[in-house]
């Protein structure tokens, strides 16, 4: 028998002996943390997004040729963080410990940017249930602390990306590789034409989920049940988030290093970067540290200081889909390893080339506008945490116990939130809610809205909304052409125009900003279509006056020509109106509207700059100078 199999099964029987515990229970399972279920976007919406590409000249930001700056602590206005906006954390904090039922039992947060670790908090308890129903008296219980050592759950995945890739540099494992090459029982179902790309971006086809702690005896039969697992797709046709994907990649690195995947990750990762507090399996004597997650009732016990994820338990802690447990700084270190380039001090993890690669989205053509984005391991664009500083580049993941880990290489900064959601029961999880405030706090922090937008209206700080940004203007009619004119020269020259300052940072195809007109007192209304212009950017055309995405985190002058159907001038008195619809859930920083203007003939015939124009805006759900 293979001796990693023999070892794993030693772990889990030991693990299961100290537990009193016979089997694992049958309702009880971590199904990953993939994010919020949601329908896809409308057609109307996903054809009218605006393409933000990168632009030119602009460096990929991911192109890290960083000197492996290691962390340190730093006063946050040394590191472009405004500490009065920082200081909001505790309270988003504790408004999720105080919510009803509490979204979780503890918290540890870290906020670094430009290698300096400017914000630390701790709040709640890292033990604090005796059960699901029953709390702990105060002399019981363990605070949370900066240091607590929480189980990662799904962050695990990117130790196990990360591993994949080493291989991939030294020539033992290519990404095009097929995956029953490596372990030949990969093969049966039909999942021969799998690929290592495949399980590290989840369209490998395979089901998200099975159950291998209680339907299968051991830990051979459980890894069997992996590799011979019934595909629900053809490979690179479907993104499911999948932990079977992880956990077969997992396999083929103890294969290839002939080593448990812990001792790699230690030998090859976390102790070169100096993080000594990242383990798989942690040894009792720090349970006092760790926190707690759940109470499970089919074990009598709470979960404490062992891996919560079943299925990870069952294959003796040790797998590549969960099992990792850290701090805050350990898991910060491995952030920043991965703005430096690969390499952190005079640790060398992986290339700066391979960075890049596993932080360049690959399944968009699978998942469409407003679908999920996957590197080589890291989820990118993830609206439902990154929140206001998601952009295409912002990656990590997250975790089932309540873990998440943001990464924006657009600002080097770090946004670490650990929490055990979980403890007492899952049902209460609810962690997605505050790591958005969390991450949207950071961003405003690094002042991403233009100073020019800032002072003027904004919306979209709540879901499921409406709000609507009007004013009323006469518009001069048409005028019989002058024949001693250059007919385009008059025709532009007449033709009205909306112009607007304004930033946009609003989830790409779900939340929508719309710049529309009516003629006929609001029944029927026109959208606008117009051009944005920006320094150092290039224009971003905005069909069916529809806007939505990540803006570039840039601030635009628009102008939107005030015309029908068929592109004749709107006249008489029009109404013009920017709707921003959010839907139920996820938002990013929202909309803000700076100066607004509408020329004909030269002439201003609204101007928000002079304050009894200012007046005539009626804002619905916009407030203005937040």
């Amino acid at each position: 028998m293979d001796p990693r199999i023999t070892r794993r099964t030693g772990l889990t029987a030991t693990a299961l002996a100290a537990a009193g515990a016979v089997g694992l229970p049958a309702a009880a399972h971590a199904q990953g943390d993939p994010a919020p279920h949601k329908e896809h976007p409308t057609m109307d919406s996903a054809r009218s997004a605006p393409s933000w590409s990168q632009g030119k000249p602009h460096r990929h930001p991911w192109d890290r040729r960083g000197s492996g700056e290691t962390l340190r602590e730093a006063r946050p206005n040394a590191v472009g963080l405004d500490g009065e906006v920082l200081e909001q954390l505790p309270g988003i904090i504790r408004a999720g410990l105080d919510n009803d039922p509490p979204r979780f039992s503890g918290a540890s947060l870290l906020v670094a940017s430009q290698a300096g670790i400017a914000y630390e908090h701790a709040d709640g308890y890292a033990l604090r249930w005796q059960d699901a129903s029953t709390e702990l008296p105060e002399v019981q219980r363990i605070p949370a602390r900066t240091d607590t050592i929480y189980d990662l759950a799904s962050i695990s995945k990117i130790f196990t990306a990360t591993a994949v890739m080493q291989h991939v540099e030294q020539g033992l494992l290519g990404l095009d590789d097929l995956v029953a090459d490596h372990l030949p029982r990969f093969v049966e179902n039909g999942k021969g034409e799998v690929t290592v790309q495949h399980l590290l971006t989840h369209v490998g086809g395979l089901p998200a989920f099975i159950n291998l702690y209680s339907a299968f005896p051991d830990v051979p039969s459980r890894l069997d049940a992996v590799l011979t697992v019934v595909p629900n797709d053809p490979p690179g046709t479907r993104y499911v988030y999948s932990d079977l994907g992880l956990i077969t990649l997992g396999l083929i690195i103890e294969k290839l290093s002939g080593q448990g995947l812990d001792e790699y990750v230690r030998e090859h990762i976390t102790q070169p970067l100096g993080m000594s507090e990242t383990m798989y399996n942690p040894p009792a004597e720090l349970k006092g540290r760790i926190a707690a997650t759940e109470y499970v009732d089919y074990y009598g016990y709470l979960v404490h200081g062992h891996v919560h994820d079943e299925n990870a338990y069952s294959l003796g802690g040790v797998a590549g889909h969960a099992g990792v447990f850290s701090t805050a700084r350990d898991l910060a270190v491995f952030g920043q390893m991965f703005l430096g380039g690969g390499r952190y001090g005079e640790a060398r993890i992986l290339e700066a080339a391979t960075v890049q690669e596993m932080y360049t989205d690959r399944i968009a053509d699978v998942t469409g506008v407003g679908g999920a984005r996957r590197g080589l391991g890291p989820e990118l664009e993830a609206w439902f945490y990154h929140a206001g500083l998601t952009s295409p580049y912002s990656g990590t993941h997250t975790g089932f116990t309540g873990t998440s880990l943001v990464i924006d290489p657009l600002t080097d900064t770090i946004v670490i939130l650990l929490t055990n959601s979980v403890h007492p029961t899952r049902e209460w999880s609810t962690t997605s809610v505050t790591r958005r405030e969390v991450s949207t706090c950071v961003a405003r922090a690094l002042a991403l809205v233009p100073k020019e937008v800032a002072g003027g209206w904004h919306a979209g700080s709540a879901d499921a909304t409406t709000a609507t940004l009007s004013l009323a203007v006469q518009l001069a009619a048409e005028r019989a052409a002058d024949p001693t004119r250059d007919p385009a020269g008059e025709h532009a020259e007449r033709s009205p125009e909306l112009r607007v300052e304004l930033f946009a940072h609003l989830e790409t195809a779900y939340d929508i900003l719309t710049l529309e007109a009516s003629t006929d007192q609001g029944e029927a209304w026109l959208p606008l279509h117009g051009l944005l212009d920006a320094k150092h950017e290039e224009p971003v055309e905005v069909p069916d006056g529809q806007i939505t995405g990540w803006g570039r985190r840039a601030g635009w002058d628009g102008t939107f020509a005030l015309t029908g159907a068929g592109g004749e001038p709107l006249s008489g008195e029009a109404q013009i109106r920017l709707r921003l619809d959010t839907d139920g859930s996820t938002r990013g920083l929202g909309a803000w509207v700076g100066r607004i203007r509408v020329v004909q003939g030269g002439k201003d015939l609204l101007d928000t700059d002079r304050p009894g124009d200012r007046e005539q805006v009626v804002a619905d759900g916009w407030a203005l100078g937040s």
